[in-house]
């Protein structure tokens, strides 16, 4: 009824209100259940075939909802449990050197600091390093093209630009902004990245990539030809917060 108001058509107002009164009488009957779970249809058949019809319609039902605020103990920061989940794969002890290609906004960054890793972070713009934590050695770069490192690094974390489709529930714009055909636009910036960063890598190291992603394309096909240790899978509705893909990679 407030809206009626705002939008200055009081003389609909008993209308409306009749509509509302009547509108949880009986069951909605969708037309499919995409529409019904309010996401494209060609998104549910994509998790549908990656993930089974259960899986990939929890997820879409999740992404309705709000998520919970979430703060790490460890960093006092505001950050969601499924982006906690990254930076203990990394398995950081004191003292290690850690690079952080792709650092804004500083979530991970601060996580690697808490654990006793001697930080180098990066990003592509100064504007995106304003809330890196200030305990790191805070550089502006493009993680797409070589890297200006004379050294190599105990652990690297490459937590990489991707279309964002696990957060749906934080940021539900995206599932109607993005179409089929933006799905391949991240992994060749994805593969280069990585690329790049393994090749600063100590022998016997550790160099975890990760994505907010739930798409194939830019997690497992990235991290193929890789040598991947492990995987790690998180997805809305089955585990707590945002969906994160992780591969561990050992260094040469």
């Amino acid at each position: 009824m407030e809206l009626v108001k705002l939008a200055r058509k009081r003389s609909a107002a008993g209308f409306v209100n009749a509509v509302l009164r009547k509108v949880d009488r009986s069951a909605v009957a969708w037309p499919d259940r995409a529409t019904e779970l309010s996401i494209p249809a060609w998104i549910l058949e994509r998790w549908t075939g990656h993930y089974g019809a259960e899986v990939a319609e929890g997820i879409a039902e999740t992404a309705l909802y709000e998520p919970e605020d979430a703060v790490n103990l460890a960093t006092g920061r505001h950050q969601d449990p499924g982006s906690q989940s990254i930076v203990p794969l990394l398995e950081i002890e004191p003292g290690m050197t850690v690079l952080d290609v792709c650092a804004a906004p500083g979530n991970k960054t601060a996580q690697i600091i808490a654990a006793g890793g001697t930080v180098v972070a990066g990003d592509r713009a100064l504007a995106r390093l304003a809330e890196v934590p200030v305990g790191a050695m805070r550089l502006v770069l493009d993680a797409s093209s070589p890297l200006p490192f004379g050294v190599t690094f105990d652990r690297i974390l490459v937590d990489a630009p991707c279309s964002g489709t696990g957060t749906l529930s934080r940021n539900p714009e995206i599932k109607w902004r993005i179409q089929p055909g933006d799905i391949g636009r991240f992994p060749p910036i994805q593969r280069s990245i990585l690329k790049n960063a393994l090749s600063l890598l100590k022998p016997q190291g550790l160099l975890v990539y990760s994505t907010c992603s739930l798409e194939r394309e830019e997690n497992e096909d990235v991290a193929a030809g890789f040598p991947v240790i492990k995987t790690h899978l998180r997805l809305p509705g089955r585990d707590p917060g945002d969906g994160f893909f992780a591969a561990v990679i050992a260094g040469p």
